[in-house]
């Protein structure tokens, strides 16, 4: 499992602590418990189902000065927001709005929120690769939460945050303890909800160490805790990594029953993403039933979800899928697809994206009859698998002792003291499969016939649930989808607060002749010190996002056109020096378009229109300048 599966399965854990259905609130409306409290058992619901209205609802609270909230407010609703960023997966967000919430903190000696903090800003690290200082945030955190409230809730809340921490960045021992640690104390509190959270992950864990049967014990322990029909999400992941469990276990009419279920609790929730993934699953299912209309049926139906939302992963496993399926029925198209995944997979450069692909153009070979290329291609799934056999081999010391841990704090726990045993003679077990296949991969046929049970027993192609893809993957800025939501709840804030809002259209130069001179490897270095470059010259509350191409849109809250010519000439110069490392590269210029918000203006696509037409403008007179746009 990679850590991205691992990540979006553990997401409602982090963000669903201490739910309950309070009766909702205007979306507009911060919603209070006490007067110098905000309810927090409201939003950690709400973070959970409309992660979206906790931030409508919140950050005008934080980017208001006249008044100030309270010291106590503002870490409330600090706390709360960078949780629903993280919920959102807007992790470039969450480094502000937790580093001020822990100076707060600090200041006034709340040692509760400086815990959280540490954990909101150990997500922050995590996303800019930083390991150690993601761990070391972590582990504070944890200090921090067992010397101001040891065994209670929010203890074990805060354990729970720095398992996933841990767990990501490969710290395995640490994650165990944690999470068992965190559902010693559920039990003793008799908190059933945050129980359910503790045994998911503990679940998790075992299915990632080839425990399989134990799994399904805590998945469906973690299930009996809480009310499906009122945890649609949580439900529907779960039900979906048991449908994975029971798959990975050859299992397949049980794998079904609970990818449907998965499916329901998706629609229930309007996850489009979510029920992307299940359908996958039941078109898997479908391909390995030789039911290869219905499944062709479910692939055409999840490849625009999985495109739309940029999930390269699934792009791939779905559009190899859709290869296979047309040529087992003879169709025209798979050479269409395959050439849509193999770019995709040369990017991603892992090896189980590697053996999928090769594995999928042996079956259509075979399918179509070409006995020599479906040969060719299976001996090369053979030594890829080999591959990863070795790697599996290198790592399994570690998991091995990872899960000896795991079991020797469970027989500290009454909930897990009869596993150890088990995993004792499962891990004899495993190290005996491996031996074997080490030995039969001597002849050729043989290897092919292992690397199948292999495949079977050591690979499990976990599927990444949903993350709504809000940062362009190439420059880490906001996506189009992005930026049109902060656009339009720009909008919305000016009219209702009659200020003004100022857009700009920007585009490089000449960029295609750039790109055909130089290459795309250079082009897109372009592309990601360009955003740099403009994302330095913003404040706080202004938003640059990727358009379309070299295209971008700027939102400046508060501004007009009239102040555009400063930000511009800071741009421009700052492009002006900026070193590209290439011999007789030219300076990189920009074009800007800029407009104001009109009264009259009712949707997003009218703005934008004039910033474009003056984009246009700024291109005919030359370029390496902006034009303004009244009407």
């Amino acid at each position: 499992m990679t850590s991205n599966q691992f990540f979006y399965k553990f997401a409602w854990m982090l963000a669903v602590l201490w739910l309950c259905n309070p009766p909702l609130a205007k979306a507009s409306e911060p919603v209070f418990d006490t007067p110098t409290q905000l309810d927090m058992d409201y939003y950690s619901h709400q973070i959970a189902t409309q992660p979206d209205v906790v931030l409508d609802q919140l950050l005008p609270i934080l980017q208001n000065t006249n008044p100030a909230p309270s010291p106590q407010i503002e870490m409330q609703a600090r706390y709360l927001v960078a949780h629903a960023y993280h919920y959102l997966s807007q992790h470039n967000e969450i480094e502000a709005i937790a580093s001020k919430g822990l100076t707060l903190a600090k200041n006034h000696g709340n040692k509760k929120f400086e815990a959280r903090f540490l954990g909101m800003l150990a997500f922050g690290a995590l996303n800019a690769q930083n390991i150690a200082v993601a761990m070391d945030s972590a582990q504070r955190s944890i200090e921090l939460a067992a010397s101001y409230a040891p065994d209670t809730l929010f203890h074990g809340e805060v354990l729970l945050l720095a398992a996933r921490v841990f767990y990501e960045s490969e710290a395995i021992s640490k994650a165990l303890k944690a999470m068992v640690k965190a559902n010693d104390i559920f039990t003793r509190l008799n908190d059933t909800k945050s129980r359910s959270e503790a045994l998911a992950s503990i679940a998790l864990i075992y299915d990632e160490l080839g425990q399989p049967q134990q799994a399904l014990e805590y998945y469906m322990e973690s299930l009996a805790l809480i009310d499906p029909e009122e945890n649609l999400i949580e439900a529907s992941i779960t039900y979906y990594n048991i449908a994975l469990t029971y798959r990975n276990t050859a299992y397949k009419d049980k794998a079904r029953v609970f990818a449907e279920k998965s499916l329901e609790y998706a629609n229930k929730a309007s996850d489009d993403v979510g029920a992307a993934y299940a359908l996958y699953e039941l078109a898997y299912l479908d391909e390995q039933a030789q039911a290869f209309e219905r499944s062709m049926e479910r692939v055409d139906q999840v490849i625009p979800v999985f495109e739309e939302h940029q999930i390269t992963g699934m792009t791939i496993l779905s559009h190899l899928l859709r290869a296979r399926l047309r040529a087992r029925q003879n169709h025209p198209g798979w050479e269409v697809d395959l050439a849509i995944a193999e770019p995709l997979v040369a990017k991603a450069t892992t090896l189980k994206r590697q053996i999928a692909l090769v594995r999928s153009k042996a079956v259509i070979h075979e399918s179509l009859g070409n006995v020599t290329k479906a040969l060719s291609h299976y001996k090369q799934w053979v030594t890829l698998n080999e591959q990863q056999l070795e790697d599996t081999q290198k790592q399994s010391t570690r998991r091995y002792q990872a899960m000896f841990e795991l079991n020797e704090a469970a027989a500290e726990n009454k909930l897990l003291s009869t596993q150890k045993k088990l995993a004792e003679s499962e891990l004899e077990a495993k190290e005996f499969r491996q031996w074997v296949l080490i030995i039969l991969s001597l002849a050729l046929l043989v290897v092919l016939a292992a690397a199948i049970t292999v495949l079977m027993i050591q690979i499990r192609t976990k599927k990444k649930f949903r993350r709504l893809a809000l940062v362009d993957e190439l420059t880490h800025a906001r996506n189009r989808r992005s930026i049109s939501v902060y656009a339009q709840k720009a909008i919305r804030a000016a009219q209702a607060n009659q200020s003004p809002l100022c857009f700009a259209m920007i585009d490089i130069d000449f960029f295609k002749a750039f790109n055909d001179r130089f290459g795309h490897d250079v082009g897109d270095e372009v592309l990601k010190k360009v955003a740099q470059t403009i994302t330095s010259e913003l404040r706080g509350r202004d938003a640059l996002g990727r358009w379309g191409g070299e295209e971008w849109l700027l939102v400046l809250p508060d501004s007009s056109s009239e102040h555009i010519g400063n930000i511009f000439e800071r741009i421009q110069t700052k492009l002006t020096t900026m070193d590209l490392k290439v011999p007789d590269a030219p300076a990189i210029t920009v074009s800007m378009g800029c407009t104001d918000l009109h009264a009259s203006d009712s949707t997003l696509e009218q703005v934008v229109k004039r910033a474009d037409e003056a984009l246009y403008q700024a291109k005919e007179n030359g370029r390496n300048r902006f034009e303004t746009r009244a009407a």
